[in-house]
């Protein structure tokens, strides 16, 4: 078997997989170059006449770095602050602050993530659970920057919560042998992890490296109950391959082991710090996210030679020395001066050399785009039932798979006071069943610009606003959101809640006793930035009784008694924090486009189903793009109420339209000839029909659609 060249060549022969550790070049008296990857390139600098000293604006740096590692664009106020900074190095600040931003990081990583680790959230195999989720994992993976050894480690030898990954996808109906579910890990975890294409050797011997089929089927083998006899072309061949991983040098995998053992023993083995194909792979994936180009190309072909073997072999070295730390090596590269060199165009299609003088010029993804058009507008994706109603390893589930992660990350930093009532003090220890009937009235001076509730009952509520039913429950470890604004009114207003103890559920006979309760926070928004909370507590009015009618406004609660504290939020045997602080993260959360389910335009702007890894998309624009951008009802319908915000928030005004838009979606004003166009578009008495048009008309253009 043949040798990576690209990262054994440079290594310690007799170990050729471990990372070399070249020394920083020294700087240059011609040039300051504090960053060590400027020093790496000072002499492509110098050879190439690229000036290091100049960079791009503050404008064009926000813009780009915002997209690269949050994945939104800067706000008019975010993007003013950063450019009127006069720190000297307000830029290193910049960037280390995004990447504090753990939420919003988070959400934009996951897009990458999603694509490598082939984690859908509906699509082929969730059928009979032949397939998991694992989004729960990955997002509180990102969330807390879990160390990459570990992330890996984990991913390779499953915990709760990441089994889906190696679990593959079981296909219905009969498949190739080369798609079995313990071919697919070894398929996988080469390609993600170690930049290696074994796809051809799972077939046959490969055609375009040097792996080999046995080297396909010893790596299947430690996932499978008993020795696979390997499968030539699908055809069997009566061999059977032994367990090991294919760069042997790294260390045995005992093929008489359990399978849980061999597992581990894998995950040892290809995180170990002798292994430093490990670290080439993710530092090359980084480079070529935020470069456009790897210093490795392909980047699943990591046996190719580096444009820049020393610079490879550093990052390398340098993710393994400070903890496997993927945001120390993103601040490293985003505070180069190679980073922040002006844009270039991408290379011909002829062009076979590569010569580093700057990024390359990258268009949003398909997510990136959507989440940049809904900071535009103001229109979110929606939070569907689909993607909530399951605990988000199986089809759909993801938002409540990302909010419960939220809320035991963020349980703390929620000012929540509500308590469990009921109308009797030992309800927590259980009492009959039965069902309470309970009240709450409050003024409002104004309408709320949010109204946002969140409510669990022990064991199950219906809640009405105004008299109206708008929300019920039925388990109370996943609290209910309710959106209350459309049931509110100026002047006196009423939330009542039917709160059914049960004592026996389904068929399973009970005790004659069960806990009790009803918990409540809601969150009314108003304008000027005043907040009315509403929570439960002894404010209450219950009674046990039925009444007609109790739950509207003209009824009177004359006799009804005062609610009983019996237990705060945390209390009793509910410890309901988290899960109410999860409830009201999807309440308060702008929903980012790589948490929602595809459709058309997301598949047409390049987005993967997901049942085969991709590491990189597409950049080149296509005709299926173009139609649906043009023609598309999505967007259009998006478009369409971004214009009516725009209207609402501007009373109408035509310039302040105008200058707006141009600010959030261009970070910057109109010149003279865009701004007469513009005014034309959106007309002296500004409709929705001109305003969508200037919306359009803006974010079709390059300058909104590519990162510079």
């Amino acid at each position: 078997m043949a040798l990576d060249s690209a990262s054994f060549a440079r290594g310690d022969e007799e170990n050729p997989v471990a990372p070399r550790r070249p020394d920083v070049p020294p700087q240059t008296a011609a040039i300051e170059l504090t960053n060590p990857i400027d020093r790496f390139l000072q002499a492509t600098y110098a050879t190439e006449n690229v000036d290091a000293q100049r960079v791009v604006s503050d404008e064009v740096f926000a813009r780009r770095v915002y997209e690269d590692l949050i994945g939104l664009l800067p706000t008019v106020e975010q993007l003013d602050a950063f450019t009127s900074d006069t720190r000297p190095d307000k830029r290193r600040l910049l960037v280390q602050n995004l990447l504090a931003d753990r939420r919003a990081y988070a959400e934009h990583w996951m897009t990458f993530w999603n694509d490598a680790l082939r984690n859908a959230y509906r699509g082929t195999g969730f059928i009979d659970d032949g397939r998991r989720q694992i989004t729960g994992w990955l997002f509180a993976a990102l969330y807390d920057n879990k160390p990459y050894n570990q992330f890996v480690h984990e991913l390779v030898s499953p915990v709760d919560g990441s089994e889906g990954f190696i679990k593959g996808i079981i296909w219905r109906g009969t498949v190739n042998a080369s798609q079995r579910k313990e071919m697919q890990a070894a398929q996988t975890i080469s390609q993600v992890f170690m930049g290696t294409n074994m796809k051809c050797a799972s077939c046959h011997d490969s055609f375009i490296n040097s792996w080999t089929l046995d080297d396909a089927y010893g790596l299947a083998n430690v996932f499978a109950d008993e020795p696979l006899e390997t499968y030539e072309c699908n055809k069997p061949n009566g061999e059977f391959a032994t367990v090991r991983f294919f760069f042997p040098q790294l260390g045995d995998i005992d093929g008489k082991a359990p399978r849980e053992e061999r597992i581990k023993r894998l995950a040892d083995v290809i995180t170990g710090p002798e292994n430093g194909r490990l670290t080439r792979t993710i530092v090359n994936r980084l480079w070529a996210i935020f470069f456009g180009r790897g210093l490795v190309e392909p980047v699943d072909e990591m046996e190719n030679t580096p444009w820049n073997a020393d610079l490879l072999d550093y990052l390398a070295a340098d993710l393994a020395d400070h903890g496997y730390d993927l945001k120390r090596t993103m601040e490293l590269i985003c505070t180069s001066r190679a980073y922040q060199l002006p844009s270039v165009g991408f290379p011909s299609p002829e062009q076979t050399d590569f010569t580093f003088r700057g990024p390359f010029v990258k268009r949003m993804s398909g997510e990136q785009f959507l989440d940049a058009v809904s900071a535009l507008t103001g229109v979110w994706q929606p939070a569907t039932g689909e993607m909530l109603k399951r605990d988000g390893r199986g089809q759909g589930g993801q938002l409540t798979a990302v909010a419960q992660v939220l809320g035991e990350r963020l349980r703390s930093e929620y000012p929540l006071h509500a308590h469990w009532i009921w109308n009797t003090p030992d309800a927590a220890q259980g009492v009959p069943g039965g069902t309470l009937h309970l009240r709450r009235e409050f003024e409002l001076d104004a309408l709320p610009e949010t109204a946002h509730a969140v409510a669990a009952a022990d064991n199950s509520f219906s809640l009405f606003v105004n008299g109206k039913k708008v929300a019920a429950g039925d388990n109370w470890q996943q609290p209910t959101v309710v959106d209350l604004a459309p049931h509110l009114q100026v002047g006196r207003n009423l939330i009542a809640v039917a709160a059914v103890n049960a004592v026996q559920i389904g068929k399973e006979p009970q005790s004659p006793t069960n806990p009790a309760g009803l918990v409540m926070h809601a969150d009314l928004r108003m304008p000027g930035g005043k907040n009315i909370v509403i929570e439960t507590d002894s404010t209450w009015l219950c009674t046990p009784e039925s009444h007609s009618n109790w739950e509207r406004l003209d009824f009177d609660p004359q006799g009804w008694e005062a609610a009983v504290e019996v237990a705060d939020v945390d209390g009793g045997p509910w410890n309901a924090r988290g899960n109410l602080v999860s409830g009201l993260v999807i309440a308060d959360s702008r929903i980012r486009a790589a948490m929602v389910m595809d459709d058309a335009l997301t598949r047409a702007l390049g987005r993967s189903n997901r049942e085969q890894v991709v590491t990189r998309r597409q950049s080149v624009a296509t005709t299926l793009q173009a139609l649906e951008l043009t023609n598309g009802g999505t967007l259009d319908a998006v478009l369409k109420q971004g214009a009516e915000n725009w209207l609402k928030q501007t009373q109408a005004d035509t310039a302040a339209i105008v200058n707006g838009i141009y600010a959030q979606g261009l970070g910057r004003a109109p010149n003279a000839d865009e701004a007469a166009l513009a005014r034309e578009l959106v007309g002296e008495k500004p409709s929705v029909a001109g305003v969508q048009d200037l919306l359009w008309a803006v974010v079709m253009l390059p300058e909104f659609q590519l990162i510079e």
